[in-house]
């Protein structure tokens, strides 16, 4: 989601602690509700009564019956009375999460302790072809609120954040205000407006089965390299997506490079100062199913050029005419569980390469399992584990053993990049919350600012909930 900005801003102990009492407070009594009610996974059906008879009485609901349709139905807050459901009929679709990420630093980094940081998430999506008869067209608004502090910044000390909603201005922010029209048919799709780019290219929501970002849900070297910018980073452009025969596509799209978005102060801002020029990527996919058991799996392949200026990255002195990257992303399904079904094991394979001449990170390595409904009582529960290597551009290492040979010191850490390990289970408590405990290892942290720090690991919990 990325585009990181390390900022330590400081978390109101008002405001956001009393939110995340609020929430602790829900996650206790549905814990409680969940243990006490063994056949919650079934919902029981709702009492019927003949409309007319003459001995007609008011249907009775138990409490016990109350909790459990609370805990299948697929969001938190339900349908409103029947609201949501007429809203949605009129076009209008109401969409609200919440997400929180507890990550303590128990072995090596700086030191030993842990943070919190939340997110939560707003927006719509209005059907136009019911609201004004422009079938196949969406306009989507969407506002991200995110507060707390990182482990990495505070006690760890390394690069990519434990915590992966922690950053892009740790604030209240507009993420999309857009537009996307489907034309001859479902054969073209162009979006426009301000528009998070990361949820259209180089993305898989499986390796959002992750809580450390270098995982969820983009290799975190395209905004740390360029002017990529994923969420809930939204920036001005345009994206056309053609879709083809077999199950192919591509798409290429125009997105304004503006770093000042990030900024703590500017989630609100839409104008265009200070640009720094325009990111065009292209990529080209495909869906594929394997097999007997038509095992799914996404295969993708992209590149992108940035127009701005970049610094020589061992000269910040010197500059380059823009800058250039690519990617490959698979995600595919190699053994099924229950065919038929999306419950299997998936493997995950991620590699970016960037530009030597600019990029921090000129190469980037991701491989997961992540194995979907493993149990055949919980097909929505999964178990993940995965390994990222981010490399540290050689040019640097050079320049940064130079310096130390000179003052007669040898440094072999250099040699090294970062490396993230983490495994977690997923419990799908209820089809609205998601509990995600997790332990990571993050070996070298200080790959990046060339010191010496103990290799971490880390106990995570991270929290999802659909309102």
């Amino acid at each position: 989601m990325r585009c990181r900005i390390e900022r330590r801003q400081s978390f109101d102990p008002v405001h956001g602690g009393r939110f995340r009492g609020h929430i602790l407070r829900l996650l206790t009594l549905g814990l409680v509700i969940c243990i006490s009610q063994p056949g919650h996974a079934q919902s029981q059906s709702a009492p019927t009564v003949t409309i007319g008879s003459p001995n007609m009485t008011p249907p009775t609901v138990s409490l016990g019956q109350s909790l459990e349709n609370w805990l299948t139905q697929s969001t938190m807050t339900g349908d409103w009375g029947g609201l949501r459901a007429r809203l949605s009929q009129d076009g209008f679709n109401f969409r609200a999460s919440y997400i929180g990420e507890y990550a303590y630093n128990f072995s090596g980094g700086k030191r030993i302790g842990g943070d919190y940081a939340q997110q939560l998430a707003i927006g719509m999506d209005v059907d136009m072809g019911k609201v004004a008869d422009l079938t196949g067209g969406t306009f989507h608004v969407s506002f991200n609120v995110r507060e707390g502090r990182s482990t990495s910044a505070d006690f760890i000390g390394n690069k990519i954040a434990v915590q992966e909603i922690y950053g892009d201005g740790d604030n209240t922010r507009l993420a999309e205000l857009s537009y996307d029209q489907f034309l001859f048919g479902k054969t073209l799709n162009v979006k426009a407006g301000f528009v998070v780019m990361g949820d259209d290219f180089a993305r898989t929501a499986l390796l959002c089965d992750f809580e450390n970002d270098s995982f969820c849900a983009h290799a975190n070297s395209l905004p740390t390299n360029s002017g990529w910018s994923d969420y809930p980073a939204g920036k001005w452009g345009a994206r056309v997506r053609l879709n083809l025969p077999d199950d192919i596509y591509a798409e290429t799209g125009v997105f304004e490079v503006n770093p000042t978005y990030a900024e703590h102060d500017n989630g609100f801002k839409l104008s265009l100062q200070g640009s720094t020029g325009a990111l065009i990527p292209v990529e080209f996919g495909k869906t594929v199913s394997l097999g007997a058991g038509t095992l799914p799996g996404h295969y993708k392949i992209g590149g992108y050029y940035d127009t701005s200026d970049a610094p020589d990255v061992t000269n910040t002195k010197a500059t380059f005419s823009g800058r250039y990257g690519g990617y490959v992303l698979i995600d595919q399904m190699v053994w099924s569980f229950e065919p038929g079904t999306d419950r299997g094991l998936i493997v995950v394979l991620d590699a970016t390469v960037s530009d030597k001449r600019t990029a921090q990170m000129p190469t980037y390595y991701v491989a997961a399992l992540v194995a979907q409904g493993l149990f055949a009582a919980r097909p929505h529960d999964f178990i993940a584990i995965g390994y990222v290597r981010d490399t540290v551009n050689s040019n640097l290492i050079s320049k940064e053993n130079a310096l130390l040979q000179a003052q007669g010191i040898e440094n072999p850490a250099l040699e090294l990049g970062e490396n993230n390990v983490e495994i977690g289970y997923g419990l799908q408590v209820t089809p609205w919350m998601l509990l995600h405990p997790n332990v990571q290892y993050v070996g070298n942290p200080s790959a990046f600012t060339f010191k010496h720090v103990p290799d971490a690991w880390v106990f995570g919990f991270q929290t999802k909930l659909v309102f």
